[in-house]
């Protein structure tokens, strides 16, 4: 955990990803800022189990408790693979926790050297406010983050 990290003096980058909209440019960018580093790579996929006002489309295959936490798991190892084969000198930690996003990013980034986050580019070009998780994070994280920009 974090606090192992910090213990040991580990360099840790932590990428936050939606397994349901992941983004080739925030996964990118993470995998090279961590290369960049001599870091490993914490990924981290926040999830809740969905109400009746919050099913997804993504969820609607997905089954409850412990199963749904692998199944969360196989998601975003399988988003992953490409980018390990691609940066086989980054050592990769993937996690997937039932619980809000903001809350379960600032806590993986607690010692942390960098946090990665995206942000979805609208189609208003005037508007350039972040999500509810980035503007979050921004605000209560202790260390640098990168927010990168994406369609």
């Amino acid at each position: 955990g974090a606090e192992q990290a910090a213990g040991t003096g580990r360099r840790d980058v932590v990428l936050g990803v939606d397994v349901t909209e992941p983004c080739d440019e925030v996964i990118a960018f993470a995998f090279a800022a961590a290369r960049l580093r001599h870091a490993r790579l914490r990924v981290l996929h926040a999830w809740r189990v969905p109400g009746p006002l919050t099913l997804g489309p993504g969820e609607v295959g997905l089954v409850g408790g412990p199963q749904r936490a692998e199944e969360w798991l196989g998601f975003l190892s399988a988003v992953l693979q490409v980018w390990r084969e691609k940066y086989p000198e980054v050592e990769v930690v993937e996690t997937t926790v039932e619980a809000e996003p903001s809350g379960a990013l600032l806590k993986a980034a607690s010692g942390a050297e960098l946090l990665v986050v995206g942000h979805r580019l609208t189609d208003r070009p005037k508007v350039s406010r972040t999500g509810p998780v980035t503007h979050a994070v921004i605000h209560d994280v202790g260390c640098p983050v990168v927010i990168v920009p994406h369609d």
